[in-house]
């Protein structure tokens, strides 16, 4: 059960992992991101791992290190294709991390309050850090009801949703697991004590509920995993559009998704 809620979870924390911290693990979607993105106001701002800031308003006008760029009308074309691609992912990243947040929180209601009971302590404590690291997420990217807001190096500070995320993650699930072991052996213990159970009907319980609650998830999985992929897609599209911004000059550094590359 315990590598059950950890790979459910895991699915929550690698959505909203893909896109923040630069780590894609599906064997179908390898992009990294390199460097640091803000989105906000309509303004596009990529800090590059040269340390240059290149900055793309929503009129398509560039900057880079404060100093407009003077751009052909194809080279505007290439800049238009990156930021509108750019934009148009964002509310695909709350969608996924949206599914994630669901599949998780269901797993928490379906394996520890199956287990511990509907007034479970150690099911409360996980599923409010799970809606909180998720309202916090929404919270910063429609902040601003005129203008979406994304910004990786916030995220990383203030959210935590760093390069070490999915480690975090996996160490508050396995620190509620713990906690969760201890409330079950103690409600295993009064109930044996009862008369009213014993280890092998709390095992036989067990399984019987693994199998059931696998089967649950497994199709619960499709749905996210479908929105994974439209993700994939779209940040394909933005290191497509990438590619050809480089070849403006000034914007050789200008790499901030890499597809099957390693940050």
């Amino acid at each position: 059960m315990k590598k059950l809620l950890i790979t459910t979870i895991g699915l929550c924390a690698i959505s909203t992992f893909n896109v923040n911290a630069g780590q894609d693990h599906s064997d179908r979607c390898d992009i990294n991101l390199n460097g640091e993105l803000n989105f906000a106001d309509n303004t596009l701002t990529i800090t590059t791992r040269a340390d240059e800031q290149v900055k793309i308003t929503n009129s398509y006008v560039v900057y880079l290190d404060g100093e407009k760029l003077s751009l052909s009308n194809e080279e505007t074309k290439y800049v238009k294709d990156y930021y509108d691609s750019i934009q148009q992912s964002i509310p695909q990243v709350m969608t996924v991390a949206s599914e994630g947040m669901k599949l998780a929180n269901y797993a928490v209601t379906e394996v520890l309050r199956g287990f511990l009971g509907a007034d479970s302590r150690v099911a409360l404590q996980l599923e409010t850090k799970l809606n909180g690291l998720y309202s916090q997420l929404q919270e910063h990217v429609y902040q601003n009801p005129e203008s979406l807001t994304f910004d990786t190096a916030t995220l990383e500070r203030d959210l935590g949703l760093g390069a070490d995320f999915e480690e975090e993650v996996d160490l508050i699930v396995s620190e509620a697991m713990e906690n969760a072991m201890g409330e079950f052996l103690v409600q295993m213990g009064r109930s044996m004590m009862n008369g009213e159970g014993s280890m092998e009907s709390f095992e036989e319980r067990m399984n019987k509920m693994g199998d059931e609650i696998e089967s649950k998830v497994e199709s619960q999985t499709k749905g996210i995993e479908k929105e994974a992929e439209k993700l994939c897609e779209m940040l394909t599209i933005v290191d497509d559009s990438e590619n050809k911004v480089q070849q403006i000059k000034g914007l050789e550094n200008v790499d901030l998704v890499a597809k099957g590359k390693n940050a």
